[in-house]
């Protein structure tokens, strides 16, 4: 469970089960103090990280199984199979503000969420005033009809999507409708899963590798490593230089470099 990149290694730190299925996505809070882990078993837990330890200070019951989530202020704005939901945190009370089956992943950035879609459109969505701006248009098309938007990540101002093939660009550029600056093409019948960025590397997994954690070299779009996590991963996430994943069974990983 180490992966070799110009000598460095990463040794596994911590592994956690409190969720009771899959863990489907992460995010760090406000403060940077805690993480929040979300699953299909329809909770979020927050965690408290303290000397690369996890402690589940605090649990959240939300209505339908959770796919992915981020946060705006004291919300929890939360995907699930049909509805993106807004999930307050201190009232603990949830309102459906965006209705839509087609929706496969989501990510938020200074009050606006970006909507990867199943039609490989992505939406821009205001979440103080609920008003859409469509960024990309829906490819239409019977060969890619079974392609989607399975992953979004916000690194800086760049926005990076994730599904048979990896594209980036800056958001600014996205909403000129602009051509993708990056693009990083996978092996044919090959889908992204799961995906974080961080300044060096892109870590994903695949529907061929499910178990394992590719990681790519973020500006040569080189493959230079694997992580494998021993079970099919469901979500990755980084923060304080720590890599998380979560797992079909609903089981946390974290690995630290060393």
């Amino acid at each position: 469970q180490a992966w070799d990149i110009k000598g460095q290694r990463a040794v596994i730190i911590r592994e956690v089960k409190e969720h009771k299925k899959a863990v489907t996505c992460f995010a760090l809070s406000e403060t940077g103090q805690n993480l929040l882990s979300g699953s299909a078993d329809k909770s979020i837990r927050v965690w408290k990280m303290a000397q690369r330890k996890l402690e589940c200070v605090e649990v959240f019951q939300i209505k339908e199984a959770v796919q992915k989530f981020d946060i705006y202020g004291d919300k929890i704005i939360v995907l699930t199979h049909k509805n993106v939901l807004k999930f307050s945190c201190s009232a603990r009370s949830t309102q459906t503000f965006y209705k839509s089956k087609h929706v496969k992943s989501l990510a938020l950035s200074q009050g606006k969420a970006y909507l990867g879609c199943g039609d490989l459109s992505i939406q821009e969505l205001d979440v103080s005033v609920e008003s859409k701006i469509e960024i990309r248009a829906p490819t239409r098309s019977w060969r890619i009809s079974k392609q989607s938007i399975s992953s979004i990540v916000l690194y800086k101002d760049w926005m990076y999507c994730g599904g048979s093939q990896v594209e980036g660009s800056a958001i600014k550029d996205w909403k000129r409708r602009c051509k993708p600056t990056m693009t990083m093409p996978m092996p044919k019948g090959t889908n992204v899963e799961a995906m974080a960025v961080v300044e060096d590397f892109i870590y994903l997994t695949c529907n061929k590798s499910p178990s394992v954690i590719q990681i790519w070299l973020r500006e040569k779009q080189q493959k230079v490593g694997r992580l494998s996590a021993g079970s099919k991963i469901t979500s990755i996430f980084t923060a304080n230089d720590i890599i998380f994943c979560g797992t079909e069974t609903g089981l946390i990983k974290a690995w630290i470099p060393l």
